[in-house]
């Protein structure tokens, strides 16, 4: 009996020094300490999903596919307030444009620099309403990115968070999940003719590699002709630690508004600012990317009668 009660008080002791209960290292000061709790719960959360010891109880958070990378984990209730478990219907296509108009005044070719690498790269961001038509998405592709070469960013109303997932020159997928540190602000530009858009949005790594690194990025758009990203990483329980900044300026004359006045020219898919026409039966539409010219070739007439109804429901309100 007496060896049996020491085998158990030595697993006992085992278990909670690697569960933490003695402390673990102290969170870099530049990230604050609910962001290393919520890694620690992320991680905590997601052993419990895999031996199943949360079958029982209802799981607040539910990561949808992303551009054919799947995400199976689970975080705290305080992921979504007030939610016991979030519905599996698939959201509204509305509300997902709508989370990600704010946003999309980074459509276009933009050139990168990177800071320490001092490295250049192009990037290019388009809608993408075909590769996974229940989230429709912004996705940027950089030849040869120094950090990932594509991203993939969309919004789940359900959750009430932004998601991206991006893969490198090794083919190495990561899954982020964020939101907005400083919310989208429209302000006069300095000569009073156009309106320049500013937002911070904070996307951090859900699973980290086997060692335990994860990364962090925060897009930070300046005004409407540039942005920055700050490269940020995390290694086992430290704190996320800046490692570079992308700075980005589009190309050429730039043809962003921040505003939705946009008049004959609004995108007929993304409600943005449009750029080039397509033409159906004799009708021309402006499309403001690559990505919503593609999605209008594929169903014209879907995209006229969403089209009508929005025309119909502004008239009502009128």
């Amino acid at each position: 009996m007496r060896v049996s009660m020491n085998a158990s008080v030595i697993a006992a002791v085992t278990v909670c020094l690697f569960a933490g209960c003695t402390g673990g290292s102290s969170p870099d000061s530049t990230t604050s300490a609910g962001s290393v709790d919520a890694a620690s719960n992320t991680d905590s959360a997601t052993k419990a999903v895999e031996s199943g010891a949360t079958e029982s109880k209802p799981t607040a958070y539910r990561p949808v596919q992303l551009g054919g990378t799947s995400t199976a984990t689970a975080t705290g209730t305080d992921e979504v307030a007030g939610a016991s478990e979030v519905s599996t219907a698939p959201p509204k296509f509305e509300d997902i444009v709508k989370a990600l108009k704010p946003i999309q005044i980074m459509l276009g070719r933009w050139q990168g620099i990177i800071q320490k690498a001092s490295k250049n790269e192009v990037h290019d961001w388009v809608w993408d309403l075909k590769s996974d038509p229940v989230f429709p998405a912004l996705v940027l592709d950089i030849t040869d990115g120094e950090f990932f070469t594509n991203a993939r960013i969309t919004f789940d109303p359900r959750i009430g968070k932004y998601q991206m997932t991006t893969s490198d020159a090794e083919n190495i997928k990561r899954s982020f999940v964020g939101e907005f540190t400083a919310a989208p602000k429209d302000v006069p530009s300095e000569d009073g003719k156009t309106v320049e858009r500013t937002f911070e949005l904070q996307l951090t790594e859900v699973f980290g590699e086997p060692r335990g690194t994860r990364f962090q990025y925060v897009f930070k758009q300046q005004h409407n002709n540039r942005y920055l990203v700050e490269v940020k990483r995390a290694r086992g329980t430290a704190g996320f630690r800046q490692i570079d900044v992308i700075g980005s300026q589009r190309e050429g004359v730039s043809f962003a508004k921040a505003d939705d006045d946009y008049g004959d020219k609004t995108c007929i898919i993304s409600g943005g600012l449009g750029t080039s026409t397509v033409t159906y039966k004799g009708k021309t539409y402006y499309v403001c990317c690559s990505g919503c010219k593609a999605a209008f070739d594929d169903e014209p007439e879907r995209w006229i009668a969403r089209l009508e109804e929005q025309k119909a429901e502004k008239m009502k309100s009128n």
